[in-house]
């Protein structure tokens, strides 16, 4: 009997045992795809069996020593029923951005994704923010910059392909309609009045008349007439950002109005100080003090690299010569070489990203390896890990 097909008939045995288990799961409220698979591995008895545990402490693993791609990053690999790991990714975000990720497999397996703000300065475990739904998919809107930890670990005996991508977008809506980031010509903490202050937003330059729109869903805060803003919109959302419109040409919506994003807000216009100026409209963020908005509005035009590797490799192991081995925290030459062993090694190809495998070591380190260097260390594919567990172990 196939090794999946082994789980998923203890997990269907379990699942009936009683009608005190059955009530047990109506009460059960789970807080990701990940946490109610492992809650029905603890009920059906598998979460304390061999297989069970290395799954748990492969998941616990990627906490101590992930990789760092640089975004755009798309890789692709391939996974063995015998194969129990997890992937751990550091990404360096910026408050404002949207992060997306999406974990998808044709091979009908579940992957869980998970994402978490580490909080060992504090002295507190990681913080998980948010989580892939069902299709894989994941988006989160970032609140701090800094590193986060992102976890991808498939269901336990998983065997097939996989493609993980992963990017950021804008968070917010563009504030006028028709436009980008290109009709920006001024940015924030720009000098204003000879250095007396400074520029606490962005100005997006368009024709007198365009229309200006909601950001995000929210409510109107306030209509302003006069001042350095002149006519003036403030917009309130539920995370407790105002964001500031300024210039406008027309007001169009009234105080404690609410709108949904894209709905017209006003006009651009060169009101207030701007009366000298071509039409813009100034942007503002405002949260414990001003923010810059060009996170929030910016779409960064970068496709990742695409895959250059042998893909018939991914899922395999290798068995290396005396050949030193290098291995990198980033697939970038310019990024530091994390890992270096100069003894035989052996190595699983878990996948690829441009010209680099993402590979691991028999110890469980992980990085990158370019596919040059694999081309000359290797010598032909050894099946099967050290580490592997045999199928008859699910019910031990």
């Amino acid at each position: 009997m196939r090794p999946r097909i082994i789980l998923i008939v203890l997990l269907i045995l379990g699942s009936g045992c009683s009608t005190q288990l059955e009530e047990l799961r109506e009460r059960y409220r789970p807080v990701s795809l990940r946490d109610a698979y492992v809650h029905g591995l603890k009920e059906t008895g598998i979460h304390d069996s061999r297989i069970g545990q290395a799954w748990i402490q492969e998941g616990d693993a990627v906490f101590r020593a992930p990789v760092s791609p640089t975004l755009p990053y798309v890789e692709e690999g391939r996974l063995s029923a015998t194969d129990i790991m997890a992937l751990g990714y550091h990404l360096e975000l910026t408050r404002g951005q949207q992060v997306v990720v999406e974990a998808s497999t044709p091979d009908g397996f579940q992957v869980f994704a998970d994402l978490y703000e580490p909080m060992q300065e504090q002295g507190l475990p990681h913080q998980r923010l948010s989580s892939a739904d069902s299709t894989g998919r994941l988006e989160w809107d970032v609140r701090r910059t800094k590193t986060y930890l992102l976890r991808v670990q498939p269901e336990i005996l998983a065997e097939g392909s996989f493609r993980l991508s992963i990017r950021t977008d804008p968070s917010l809506v563009f504030p006028v309609a028709g436009h980008s980031t290109a009709d920006v010509q001024s940015r924030f903490g720009a000098e204003r009045d000879g250095g007396r202050r400074s520029h606490h937003g962005i100005d997006i330059f368009a024709r007198r008349g365009t229309p200006v729109v909601a950001v995000r869903s929210g409510r109107v805060r306030s209509t302003r007439t006069g001042g350095l803003g002149g006519k003036q919109v403030w917009l309130r959302d539920s995370l407790g950002h105002n964001y500031y419109y300024a210039h406008l040409d027309s007001q169009m919506v009234e105080v404690g109005q609410v709108v949904e994003p894209g709905d017209t807000l006003g006009t651009v216009g060169n009101t207030g100080n701007a009366r000298t100026t071509p039409p813009h409209l100034h942007f503002g963020i405002y949260q414990s003090g001003p923010q810059d908005p060009w996170p929030f509005v910016f779409a960064p035009n970068l496709r990742p690299s695409r895959i250059a590797v042998d893909r018939s490799l991914f899922g395999s192991w290798r068995a290396a010569d005396a050949s030193p081995l290098t291995l990198r925290g980033q697939p970038s030459r310019r990024s530091p070489v994390t890992i270096e062993t100069t003894a035989a090694a052996r190595l699983h190809i878990i996948g690829g990203t441009a010209s680099w495998y993402h590979v691991r070591l028999d110890d469980g380190r992980s990085g990158y390896l370019p596919a040059s260097q694999l081309a000359m260390t290797y010598a032909a594919s050894r099946p099967g890990s050290p580490s592997a567990l045999s199928p008859t172990t699910v019910g031990s």
